[in-house]
């Protein structure tokens, strides 16, 4: 009986070692982020995809439609495009080309798909996230009164 109890305590001992090493190394193993800084990539990243041709076959950026990144009204066709403004807020909402609501990763997607002729980016995507982050933090540009 004494063997085992010994036996018992020498286990508990080292599972107990052996969890505390683990737990230091995935420390090690997990650097410290800056949630904004992360954040900041990301809206960095999907301003570059703004103007980029790859993400369809038309040819076509989202600047295309969204003058200067959208902080500039802009057209589609006949159709007038408001210029951004606080997006991320104003989701999900209807959605007047689609005609249904949508979310504002949906409409980014709606409009690879759409306009660009892309193929539609899975819901994990970084490169969703990172246009979807863009968008949402895109301000409209102040018009200087004229003198």
């Amino acid at each position: 009986m004494k063997n085992i109890l010994v036996l018992v305590v020498v286990l508990c001992v080292g599972f107990s070692f052996f969890y505390a090493c683990a737990q230091k190394e995935e420390e090690k193993e997990m650097p410290k982020m800056d949630p904004m800084a992360q954040l900041q990539k990301s809206i960095e990243r999907g301003m570059a995809l703004f103007s980029d041709t790859t993400l369809g076959t038309s040819g076509l950026t989202c600047n295309s439609c969204h003058m200067e990144g959208g902080t500039r009204e802009g057209k589609m066709g006949d159709q007038t495009l408001a210029a951004f403004d606080n997006l991320g807020a104003k989701y999900p909402k209807y959605f007047m080309m689609a005609k249904r609501v949508m979310t504002l990763d949906q409409v980014v997607i709606y409009c690879i798909v759409n306009p660009l002729k892309g193929k539609p980016p899975a819901w994990d995507d970084q490169k969703l996230t990172d246009l979807t982050a863009y968008v949402a933090s895109v301000k409209p540009m102040k018009m200087e009164k004229e003198k």
